[in-house]
């Protein structure tokens, strides 16, 4: 551990770090003040430009819509309502329509009549929506609309009713870039209508936009300050909305701020290098003032440190006044005290060296005793509390620091020692009383050990016995297959069996867990499966049959993996029903060609009654291996925790294709050596299938 901090030092820092805390406190306090002012200020430009958007807009609105009733009573009057009369209706009316005025009539089901405008002759302004309301309600529709993503407009109808005729809605636009001039111009900066995207779409002043690219929300109302170049602009941003209610956009406006805020923050910078420098003045000062008056505590500290390390020979000096001089003299008066009791200690020093060494000697022989481990630990205590085990004078002087606390030391060690010899005479008697009972003990465990090594040898015997014996020799096919098991009983099983002149039966299942319980649950599923499969109409069937036996009152929760194929002998089809466990290989002799059956991912046996299991089928040909396996093969690990896995399983059954090769022999070979002489943590168990080819 490093030399602590001076404490003239500690207490500079604390007052240090307690100022810069108070002064960041006064400045954020400040700059939180400063920032809500602005927030106020900001509130009340953003109400006053939504106010004076909102008047505009009504104004100019009410007056496309007096306009439009103006000329609704035109269209009313029209000897005709066709597109071609009131094209030239429109033109004729120039006098009352006036420039930059956009006209477009429309019926309610939103079809355009005429439009003063080509490009408005196939794009409406008003959707369904507001054709409705008008129809609805029958008043006039005003206000802002985006026509096309690159333009807003002011628009205003009205309804013209014609006595031959159907209702024409009226309805009269203007660029809304129109309405953002007179905003500018009342405000005196520039204004800009933004997507809901956040793309400027028309403004006063586009390459100002461009340059201070505000970040504003588009849905709510917010402002910030921008940096352009060296001026600073306050932006502002309202959500505007449509005619019919939804926000269409945003109003955005940029003031030039540049004189106020720059006054503002020059004068905040200011505030904080007065502040800052005032402080650095005060914490010199203070720490030159700390260390002339620590100068006399640090001098006594010094002396205390030599008279704790038993340097008698230090010498307080007493200087200073008030508590240090008081320390300095209190220190005077310890060095003379320190001094006279070294002197006492060194005299008991010598009379207790005597008697340790005669206790040391009765001890000796009370300690030859008790057995080699005991005798040698108590030696040990002992040379801890004497250090000449030749009962000699020590040569050490008692060193002049901490005199005292060897004799505490001496006779608390001594007890021990007395107390750990009567505790390990005691504890050797009480040793063999427990060995004896152990050994007892460990003879009948055992004899229990061995009774259950012959009968789990007997369950190993059993379940071998449970493996089917070599079919009679068949014409049209071989089949053959192994089981080794990871531990004395194990949870993998095999069967295959003629259930007719016709038909051939195989089985391949793994159950969960190992040992005895699985062997038991194994013994069962394979007699419900051979019972069930002579008599069933599909492997489907007798899936579904087992495992609604098997799932009845199963505490144990134990399942099982299987595989039921039923093979016509005549036609060579397969009709098969998988229960969750690895998909089978279909080896081509004459091609090499190595397929894995496809299965329907059903559960497991056991698992949950009721279910109703995927039957498919499979053409075998003459020459084709039907290979079967449990994840044992697929699941070994070598060494390096690397697993055999469905790829490499493929590749050796696919290399062992040579007519009359051991195909079970072949894969068992390959996962050895693929072990590698790693543990097996699970059975092995493969089966093949032989169909033969035509003589």
């Amino acid at each position: 551990m490093g030399p602590l901090m001076p404490l003239r030092t500690r207490i500079t820092l604390l007052l240090s770090i307690a100022l810069i805390l108070m002064i960041c406190g006064l400045i954020g306090l400040g700059f939180v003040r400063s920032r809500l002012a602005e927030s106020q200020l900001a509130d009340i430009a953003i109400a006053g430009q939504q106010s004076l958007w909102e008047s505009l807009v009504a104004d100019q609105a009410e007056d496309l819509m007096d306009l439009a009733n103006r000329f609704s009573f035109r269209v009313s009057n029209a000897p005709a309502a066709d597109a071609q009369s009131l094209e030239t209706l429109i033109d004729s009316s120039a006098d009352l329509i006036g420039e930059g005025v956009t006209v477009q009539l429309l019926d309610f089901d939103g079809d355009i009549i005429a439009s003063n405008i080509p490009t408005f002759r196939t794009r409406p302004i008003f959707g369904p929506e507001a054709l409705a309301r008008i129809q609805a309600e029958g008043v006039a529709v005003g206000g802002l609309r985006q026509e096309t993503p690159e333009r807003y407009v002011i628009a205003g109808s009205a309804v013209a009713l014609r006595r031959d005729g159907p209702p024409v809605v009226v309805v009269m636009m203007i660029d809304a870039l129109r309405v953002l001039g007179d905003l500018s111009n009342r405000l005196g900066e520039p204004s800009y209508l933004v997507s809901l995207r956040g793309r400027m779409v028309e403004g006063t002043d586009p390459d100002l936009y461009a340059r201070a690219a505000p970040s504003l929300p588009h849905r709510t109302a917010d402002a910030q300050i921008l940096d352009v170049g060296d001026r600073l602009y306050f932006a502002a941003g309202v959500p505007v909305p449509d005619l019919m209610g939804p926000p269409a956009g945003q109003l955005v406006t940029l003031r030039d701020a540049t004189d106020s805020l720059s006054a503002s923050r020059q004068l905040e910078r200011t505030g904080v290098i007065a502040i800052s420098i005032a402080s650095l003045i005060l914490i010199i000062a203070l720490y030159v003032f700390l260390r002339r008056a620590f100068v006399p505590l640090e001098t006594a500290i010094g002396t205390l440190s030599a008279l704790s390390k038993g340097d008698l020979n230090e010498l307080p000096t007493i200087a200073g006044s008030g508590e240090i001089r008081r320390i300095g003299e209190a220190l005077l008066v310890f060095r003379s005290n320190a001094l006279r009791l070294v002197e006492q200690e060194e005299r008991i020093a010598r009379q207790r060296r005597r008697q340790e060494r005669v206790i040391k000697r009765q001890l000796e022989r009370l300690a030859g005793t008790l057995d080699p481990e005991g005798q040698s630990a108590i030696q040990a205590d002992l040379r801890a509390i004497i250090s000449d085990p030749d009962g000699a004078p020590s040569a050490d002087p008692v060193p002049a620091a901490g005199p005292a606390a060897r004799p505490n030391e001496e006779l608390a060690m001594l007890t021990e020692v007395l107390q750990r010899m009567s505790h390990r005479i005691s504890a050797q008697h009480q040793r063999l009383t427990e060995l004896i009972a152990e050994l007892q003990a460990a003879i009948i465990t055992r004899a229990r050990l061995a009774g259950l090594e012959q009968e789990l040898e007997i369950a190993r015997e059993l379940q071998l016995s449970f493996l089917p014996k070599p079919l009679p020799p068949h014409p049209e096919f071989t089949v053959d297959g192994f089981m080794e098991t990871a531990k004395e009983v194990g949870g993998d099983f095999f069967d295959y069996f003629m259930i007719d002149d016709r038909h051939l039966g195989v089985v391949v299942a793994d159950v969960s867990g190992k040992g005895v319980a699985a062997a038991l649950f194994m013994a069962i599923t394979r007699t419900l499966i051979k019972a069930t499969a002579m008599m069933a109409v599909s492997p489907a069937q007798t899936l579904k049959e087992v495992n609604d036996f098997l799932a009845t009152d199963n505490d144990q929760m134990m399942f099982v993996t299987l595989f039921h194929g039923v093979i016509d002998l005549e036609t060579l089809e397969m009709r098969y029903a998988n229960a969750g466990h690895n998909p089978p290989l279909l080896v081509d002799q004459a091609s090499g060609e190595v397929v894995e059956l496809p299965s329907a991912r059903d559960p497991a046996l056991a698992v949950v009654e009721g279910i109703d299991f995927t039957e498919l089928s499979a053409r075998l040909k003459p020459g084709t291996r039907l290979f079967m396996f449990t994840d044992g093969v697929t699941e070994a690990f070598n060494p390096g925790e690397e697993a055999f896995g469905d790829a490499r399983l493929q590749r050796v059954v696919r290399e062992a294709g040579v007519p009359g090769t051991d195909l079970n022999q072949v894969v068992r070979d390959a996962v050895l050596a693929f072990e590698n002489g790693a543990e097996r943590a699970d059975d092995l168990t493969c089966v093949t299938v032989h169909i033969h080819e035509a003589p």
